[in-house]
C-alpha cells in the first residue's frame, strides 16, 4: 500500500498547497516565493533547503512547516516529516493541508488509526477538496470501514469524475457493503476512464463473474494478461470463473497452473483447496488449505473452510480451533460463529457454544440456524424456557423464509 500512496502523494506536489502571494516585498515573502518556484520545478531537495531558509526567518509559520514536512515525506524521510506537520498544527490547528499531509504520512507508515482522524479534520475544514475526500475514503477502505468510505468516495466522484482510482475505490466500498450492481458500475467507470488500470479491470472482471457474467469477466482477465502476462490475480480469477460455471476440472487445472508459476500464492492454494473440497477430495483439499494458511495465517476464509472440512470429518476439536482463528480475524462473520457454536456443542462445551451462537444471532438475527442449535444447547444446560423460546424463534424464521421463497417463485412464474 505504501508505494501507491507515495505515488499519488508526489502528484499532489503542485496542487495541495494554498497559493502564495508572489508580490510580497518582505524578506520572508521573498523566501517563500523563491521556495515555491523551486518546488514547482520538481526539485524537492532544492525546495526543502529554500523552505528551511524561510523557516529560519519565520519559525512559527504553519505554512512553511507544512511545506518542509511534505518535502521530507517526498524524499522518503517520513520520520523527520511528522514533527513538522505537528509543529504546523501547533501554530495553526485549523490548517487543513497539515492535517492532510500528517494523515497521509501516518497511513504510509501503516498507522491508519492515527491517520484517519487527521484526514477527517482536513475534510471537515475543506469538504469540497477532492484529494482530502479521496485519501480519507481510501484509508477507510484499507481499514475495512467501507460504509464510512462510501460517503467520502461518492463525494470525491462528484468532485472529479475523470479519476479512475476513485471509481475503483468506490467499487471496493460498494462490493464490501453488498451492493454488487453498484460495484460493477463503479469498476466499469474506472476501466472506461483508464483502460490501463489493471487493478480496476481485475476487480471489474471479478464482479462480472460474481454476478453471473462469467464470460464477460474472463474477457477482462484476458485483456489484463495481454498487457501483463505475469499477472497472477488475473489467472486466479479465470479459475474463479470456471468455479462459478461449475467446471471444477477446468478450475483445478487453472489453479494448479497458477501455483506452478507462483507457488507462494496463498490465494491460489486456497482456491485449489475449495475446488478439491467441491470434488469431495477432502484430504487433498485440507493439504492445500493448510499450505494457504502457512503462506497467509490471516486468511480468514482458509480457516473457515478448513474448519468445515474438519467438522464434516467428525473432528470437532480441530474444527473449533479453526473457527476460533476465523472469528479472531473477523469478528463480524456470523457464519464462522455459527460453525464455532456447532463444533463446541458437539464437544459439549455448552457455555462456549452458547456465547458463539449468541454472537451469530447478534450479527445476523434473521437466520434460523443459530436459534435451533442454541435451543439444543440450552436444553442440555437445563434451561427449558430458554430452549423453547430459541426453537420457537428458529421455527418462525424458517417459516418466514419459506413464505419469502414462495413469493419469489410466484413472481418468477
Amino acid at each position: 500500500m505504501g508505494s501507491s500512496w507515495l505515488t499519488i502523494a508526489l502528484l499532489l506536489l503542485l496542487v495541495s498547497f494554498p497559493a502564495l502571494t508572489l508580490s510580497g516585498q518582505t524578506p520572508v515573502k521573498q523566501l517563500e516565493s523563491h521556495a515555491l518556484a523551486i518546488e514547482k520545478q520538481g526539485n524537492a531537495e532544492g525546495a526543502l533547503a529554500a523552505w528551511q531558509q524561510a523557516a529560519a526567518v519565520k519559525p512559527k509559520s504553519a505554512l512553511i512547516q507544512d511545506h518542509i514536512g511534505f518535502l521530507l515525506a517526498v524524499l522518503n524521510r517520513r520520520e523527520e516529516a511528522i514533527p513538522h506537520f505537528l509543529h504546523a498544527l501547533k501554530f495553526d490547528q485549523h490548517f487543513a493541508p497539515a492535517h492532510f499531509h500528517l494523515g497521509v504520512a501516518y497511513v504510509m507508515q501503516q498507522d491508519p488509526n492515527r491517520g484517519i482522524p487527521e484526514l477527517q479534520a482536513a475534510v471537515a475544514a475543506v469538504p469540497k477538496n477532492f484529494d482530502y475526500r479521496f485519501y480519507l475514503g481510501r484509508a477507510l477502505n484499507d481499514t475495512a470501514h467501507y460504509r464510512e468510505a462510501l460517503v467520502h468516495l461518492r463525494a470525491a466522484t462528484a468532485l472529479n469524475t475523470t479519476n479512475a482510482e476513485v471509481w475503483n475505490q468506490l467499487g471496493v466500498a460498494l462490493q464490501n457493503t453488498g451492493s454488487d450492481a453498484g460495484a460493477v458500475e463503479a469498476y466499469g467507470r474506472a476501466v472506461k476512464v483508464d483502460p490501463a488500470n489493471l487493478d480496476a479491470r481485475n476487480n471489474y472482471g471479478f464482479m462480472l463473474v460474481n454476478t453471473g457474467h462469467a464470460e464477460e469477466g474472463v474477457k477482462q482477465f484476458e485483456q489484463i494478461l495481454r498487457a501483463d502476462p505475469a499477472n497472477t490475480m488475473a489467472r486466479i480469477n479465470i479459475g474463479f470463473a470456471h468455479l462459478q460455471k461449475g467446471d471444477l476440472s477446468a478450475a483445478e487445472s487453472q489453479f494448479r497452473n497458477v501455483i506452478g508459476r507462483s507457488p507462494e500464492s496463498a490465494i491460489a492454494h486456497y482456491d485449489l483447496g475449495v475446488t478439491l473440497k467441491l470434488k469431495d477430495q477432502l484430504a487433498a483439499a485440507s493439504a492445500e488449505l493448510k499450505r494457504a494458511l502457512e503462506l497467509d495465517p490471516n486468511l480468514e476464509e482458509g480457516h473457515y473452510t478448513l474448519g468445515v472440512i474438519y467438522w464434516q470429518s467428525g473432528d470437532f476439536e480441530h474444527a473449533a480451533q479453526e473457527m476460533k482463528a476465523a472469528v479472531a480475524i473477523n469478528r463480524n462473520d456470523p457464519d464462522a460463529y455459527l460453525m464455532l457454536g456447532s463444533a463446541l456443542n458437539k464437544k459439549r462445551d455448552l457455555d462456549g457454544a452458547q456465547d458463539a451462537l449468541q454472537s451469530a444471532i447478534r450479527l445476523d438475527p434473521s437466520s434460523p440456524g443459530p436459534y435451533n442449535i442454541l435451543g439444543n444447547v440450552l436444553s442440555h444446560k437445563g434451561d427449558s424456557e430458554g430452549s423453547r423460546k430459541a426453537f420457537a424463534e428458529g421455527a418462525r424464521l424458517t417459516e418466514q423464509k419459506h413464505k419469502q421463497l414462495g413469493k419469489m417463485l410466484q413472481k418468477a412464474r
